[in-house]
């Protein structure tokens, strides 16, 4: 067997559920409670305190089962078993929700006297902060029949996803690469081929993939015409001004937080066309296509690292964090937190997940290049801020919003590239790393602003009554690649499909957290990095804080204040300082 496959690159979650009568238990549980929910349900009242002490254990066993069998799933999407487990855990989280959806409604119509008296009630203090975060809902909620019946209906606005995932994940092909003797060509080694310094490898690699998905185009582009609707009609029947504004009201995030991140990264394109056109110019290109983006900045074979060097390096990039912190660290590796290497069936990218009672797992496709070291780093953010928050506070305060998870795991990047950069040996290290920092810029900036401008852009269309065809968005994107990537770029034709490939898409306005995250930890890694005890204690504290209060104020508390427009110009005067260094590069 391929080492690669050993036992000991695969995550251990298989401890959430070491047998199937041990998952049985927490169903049987879990469909007991369902129905014990429905007889509360008509005198809520009379059983107050069950309902809530059935929330608190409950949310635990439903998550266990979801993230589970999600991950299970995504170790094969050709596993059936694991499809039909999910499906089931799916079925039964869908059955939990419909059941306690009464709940949210009763304390809802409670008077102003009835919720006040309540959060006064000191029996109930544990409570007060979740009774506060529905209250505020009071104007969104329907009535309890009509939330029971948005809840029994909930998986018709899943499936979008589902479509697409299976589609993307499991059916979908591509054509060998005859520019690399049949090699195959997957959605996880694409990036890579995207690198390789012979032009035809990259243009046949960039005409395979986008020609399959324009050959799925019809599917795709009706998938998640639906996903938007779904999420529009719901933000209506809520009594939202628009989607947009339903999804950024959970985190309580002002519109202008939004809105002043498209108008800011507007006015700096001009820096992103500055560094395109010297792009081309240090690496001779007569013309530069979007299949030469990837292209790093030094020619040649790009250093590559073993998994071991990616760990030891990521470990030591955490020091200012402190010993505990990297204690915690090395746990991830020796516990076996991650599944590392790509395998046929696997779903593509990485993520981090888990449940409050499991560990923090990853899911990897590490192939050797920085990237992949990067996103070791990104994902470790990510599980590592799960951990603190687990181990800081109750399960139903713990789970913090993604908008402050984007922060945590950009923020550990940047101190990887901090310790990369300082610990180079030669020039063309440095400037690998340059190219990296300037990447980083381009793909979690400016790229994902450009998602952001296509998805709100889509949204608004829809809410306004067009309708759109899989050519609209194949128009709209192919303008903004234009508008974005500027006169140095050849915007070839096939570009047009990308939105395709974008799987955050059917995440509803998840694209802009990437941004905001990148500019908020540009500000915080610097505060730690060059500041004092004071500032690492602030960063944790941000880290500890779970639920507890919404992410602007979170961030407010570590030291960043996203409200305030200087906040993503700061971030981009950065990259214009890396934009010069790359002008001086071309003048030698």
């Amino acid at each position: 067997m391929d080492e690669k496959q050993s036992i000991a690159y695969r995550w251990a979650i298989d401890e959430m559920y070491p047998d199937a009568s041990a998952m049985e238990r927490d169903i049987t549980t879990l469909q007991n409670t369902i129905l014990s929910l429905k007889r509360w349900s008509k005198e809520p009242k009379a059983h107050f305190s069950e309902i809530l002490e059935a929330y608190r254990q409950s949310e635990i066993l439903a998550e266990n089962l979801i993230v589970y069998t999600h991950m299970k799933q995504d170790e094969d999407s050709r596993n059936s078993e694991a499809q039909r487990q999910y499906q089931t855990a799916s079925r039964l989280l869908q059955e939990y929700v419909a059941a306690f959806s009464f709940f949210e409604p009763y304390l809802l119509s409670l008077s102003e006297e009835e919720q006040k008296a309540l959060m006064e009630n000191q029996e109930y203090a544990f409570f007060h902060e979740w009774f506060a975060r529905i209250f505020r809902y009071k104007k969104h909620t329907l009535s309890a029949s009509e939330e029971n019946l948005l809840a029994k209906m909930h998986f018709l606005s899943e499936a979008p996803d589902a479509i697409y995932y299976f589609l993307t994940n499991a059916d979908m092909h591509f054509p060998p690469l005859k520019s690399l003797d049949g090699e195959e060509l997957t959605q996880q080694n694409f990036t890579t081929h995207e690198k390789n310094p012979d032009v035809a490898v990259r243009k046949e690699a960039f005409l395979s993939l986008y020609t399959a998905f324009h050959g799925l185009g019809n599917t795709i582009s009706t998938a998640y015409t639906n996903n938007v609707k779904a999420l529009t009609t719901e933000a209506e029947l809520r009594h939202y001004d628009s989607a947009l504004a339903m999804t950024l009201y959970e985190d309580d995030v002002p519109p202008s937080v939004y809105d002043s991140l498209l108008e800011s990264v507007d006015r700096h394109l001009p820096l992103l066309h500055r560094y395109y056109a010297k792009k081309k110019e240090l690496l001779g290109l007569t013309e530069q296509h979007m299949y030469d983006v990837y292209l790093p900045l030094i020619k040649g074979t790009a250093k590559t690292y073993t998994f071991e060097e990616a760990k030891e390096l990521c470990i030591a990039s955490v020091a200012p964090l402190g010993e505990d912190y990297q204690t915690i660290y090395r746990k991830a590796f020796e516990e076996r937190w991650m599944d590392v290497y790509p395998r046929e069936g696997k779903a593509g990218g990485a993520y981090s997940s888990g449940s409050y009672e499991s560990r923090p797992y990853i899911l990897l496709n590490f192939n050797g290049t920085l990237d992949s070291v990067f996103t070791l780093a990104h994902e470790m953010g990510h599980s590592m801020h799960s951990y603190f928050a687990k181990h800081s506070n109750e399960a139903l305060y713990y789970n913090y919003t993604i908008f402050a998870a984007e922060v945590a795991s950009t923020f550990n990047e940047l101190l990887l590239l901090d310790y990369l950069t300082k610990h180079a040996k030669t020039e063309e290290e440095k400037r690998e790393l340059l190219d990296h920092h300037l990447d980083s810029f381009k793909s979690t900036v400016y790229r994902q602003t450009m998602f952001e401008e296509f998805e709100k852009t889509v949204h608004e269309r829809i809410e306004n009554g067009e309708s759109l065809a899989g050519e609209d968005y194949d128009r709209l994107y192919l303008e903004l690649n234009k508008k974005y990537f500027g006169d140095a770029m050849i915007s070839d034709p096939e570009i047009a499909y990308e939105w395709m490939r974008i799987p955050h898409f059917y995440s509803n306005f998840y694209v802009y957290k990437y941004a905001t995250g990148f500019t908020a930890a540009t500000v915080l890694s610097q505060k730690v990095l060059h500041g004092g005890q004071e500032d690492v204690d602030a960063y944790f504290a941000f880290l500890k804080d779970g639920a507890h209060h919404f992410p602007i104020e979170q961030l407010k508390m570590a030291g960043c204040d996203m409200t305030d427009p200087k906040t993503v110009d700061s971030a981009l005067s950065v990259f214009a300082g890396l934009v010069e260094k790359v002008e001086a590069i071309a003048s030698l």
